[in-house]
């Protein structure tokens, strides 16, 4: 194998397949990226059994083969150097990369037993579209929400009930929950007549890598889709866009009835601007990050359109913040963790934003104003 290639492509590509790899994986040949070489084109793939990326990139191929190479090392390499053309040759097990001035030899593992994610096949047809903007909404959106750790593997999952003309997304931990709605650019490839939404449930950290792919890959000039492909038989799903393929394994199980939970009305509605929370969250702060679950009070008082967020640790002592808001209804005093509300916060860029609250025991709901696409639910602390 031997090829020459451009060196901010490959790099590209290279740091796209290099965030999946698992170097603690007990597989050795999980730490290598496999390259194939022919007619004019790389293919190459990593993969952690989890997720996989496959990438095509238009190189000068001067003699076909294949191999597999360490990840982290070629890709260190090729995004250090700063001359524009990167030459590659297979000598043995050896893989020699070099430029004008510098040279790197790495090891290779035979790729016979490379496990390749799957494709889909060239009839298939996509279940449904999705525009990069929207892609990248729902992973800053609703990831945040999502359970970090293997306990319970479905809340680690972005749910998606799609039906022909929306989708929508979901994310939980079991203490608050992301959902975005999207309108999707074309008619999905479901049953038009079925009475229940086709759901299927992908990691977030999937939405994460397609999210960094589209960022990265998107070209200003052009209009192109993501494609998803639902592989049922291998339970698995398969995002498509700019020469890169991106394979997650579906969740196994039951997602929670999240619906249960959402509020169907409220008692009290307040409206005020991100800033002021986040300004008054900062200040009690101070108190609450010693607090246990991180506990700040919200006072909430319609007759003076104020609301109140303290903190009180028996040790330290107190602090206080009150910001203005439009409020309809009752008063009410509930308690939110501190780093629920700031996470929900950083993850939007809205600038007035709806709190709707019923009683204390009750989930309160954020809302962006305006936008009826979108809600998170945080659930309360005991008072």
């Amino acid at each position: 194998m031997k090829f020459v290639s451009n060196q901010d492509t490959l790099s590209k590509h290279l740091n796209a397949l290099k965030r999946i790899i698992n170097n603690k994986s007990g597989l050795p040949i999980l730490s290598n990226i496999y390259i194939s070489a022919e007619k004019g084109k790389l293919n190459m793939v990593a993969t952690d059994l989890e997720l996989g990326i496959k990438s095509w990139i238009g190189t000068d191929v001067k003699k076909s083969g294949n191999t597999t190479v360490p990840a982290k090392e070629l890709s260190e390499f090729v995004n250090t150097v700063r001359e524009d053309k990167i030459n590659a040759e297979l000598q043995g097990t050896k893989f020699m990369v070099s430029t004008e001035a510098n040279s790197t030899t790495c090891n290779t593992i035979r790729p016979d037993e490379y496990p390749t994610p799957p494709s889909p096949e060239k009839d298939d047809k996509p279940l449904f579209l999705l525009t990069p903007e929207q892609v990248n909404l729902v992973h800053q959106r609703v990831s945040f929400a999502t359970a970090n750790d293997d306990i319970k593997p479905v809340m680690t999952g972005i749910l998606i009930e799609l039906e022909q003309k929306n989708a929508t997304f979901v994310g939980a931990d079991g203490l608050r929950l992301s959902r975005q709605n999207i309108e999707l650019v074309s008619p999905a490839n479901v049953d038009k007549e079925a009475t229940a939404p086709v759901e299927i449930l992908v990691s977030a950290r999937a939405f994460g890598e397609l999210s960094a792919i589209v960022s990265e890959f998107a070209e200003d000039d052009s209009q192109n889709l993501v494609e998803v492909y639902m592989l049922e038989k291998l339970n698995q799903v398969v995002f498509k866009f700019n020469g890169i393929e991106l394979s997650a394994r579906v969740i196994d199980g039951v997602y929670p009835r999240y619906k249960a939970v959402i509020p169907e009305e409220h008692r009290t509605r307040s409206v005020f601007a991100k800033d002021d929370l986040q300004n008054s969250l900062k200040i009690v702060n101070i108190i609450a990050r010693n607090i246990f679950g991180n506990k700040v009070e919200f006072q909430i008082d319609a007759k003076s359109g104020t609301i109140q967020l303290s903190a009180t640790q028996a040790e330290l002592g107190s602090n206080q913040s009150t910001f203005n808001a439009k409020i309809e209804g009752d008063d009410i005093h509930m308690a939110f963790s501190a780093k629920f509300v700031g996470d929900f916060l950083s993850h939007i860029s809205a600038q007035e934003i709806v709190l709707e609250t019923t009683t204390p025991e009750q989930a309160g709901v954020f809302r962006i104003k305006d936008d009826e696409d979108f809600l998170h639910l945080i659930m309360p602390m005991r008072l």
